[in-house]
């Protein structure tokens, strides 16, 4: 062994344990802040009805995720980089399963628009002046507020007028 292939070593090693430290507070933040994630998303997604869901993947068309409190993430930005598009989708069915399934059912287009969503949702957090500036949130055509289960905690999209009339979960059906 040569004196640059031990010099190589050690450097190569630490190149590779600071990745993986990277890599660990990533997954501990994704931890940390999973409920909160999902949380932020769901007032967001509540003005969206899966029939909303094609015209918004082929206009390139995002949920108002401008709305969003971004404060606790947007302290660790470095880390919400390596979130995968995957990842996004597991947050979006968390909050709005009904969504996350009409984005699937779209396939090769739904996929491309979940790339596309998880870069918008970056440059919210890196760059909110200049993601604002070029906003592409959608406009619902009717006002929706969100119903939330008393018994099961589920929350789920009611048009407006009718959500004072809601009195049964489409969730545990009481």
């Amino acid at each position: 062994m040569t004196t640059s292939d031990r010099e190589l070593i050690p450097r190569e090693l630490k190149r590779r344990a600071l990745k993986f430290g990277s890599r660990f507070a990533f997954e501990f933040f994704v931890e940390v802040m999973h409920d909160k994630i999902v949380e932020g998303l769901r007032p967001c997604l509540s003005g969206i009805q899966p029939k909303d869901i094609p015209v918004m993947v082929r206009k390139g068309r995002f949920p108002p995720l401008e709305r969003m409190d971004l404060s606790a993430v947007s302290d660790n930005a470095e880390y919400v980089g390596n979130m995968s598009v995957v990842r996004l989708m597991e947050y979006v069915a968390e909050a709005r399963p009904d969504l996350a399934s009409a984005i699937q059912d779209m396939g090769m287009l739904g996929a491309k628009y979940m790339v596309k969503l998880r870069l918008h949702l970056l440059a919210l957090i890196k760059h909110p002046e200049k993601a604002l500036a070029k906003s592409t949130e959608y406009e619902p055509k009717e006002q929706m507020k969100l119903a939330t289960c008393d018994e099961c905690g589920k929350s789920w999209p009611v048009p407006a007028e009718k959500a004072v009339s809601v009195d049964i979960c489409p969730f545990c059906g009481k």
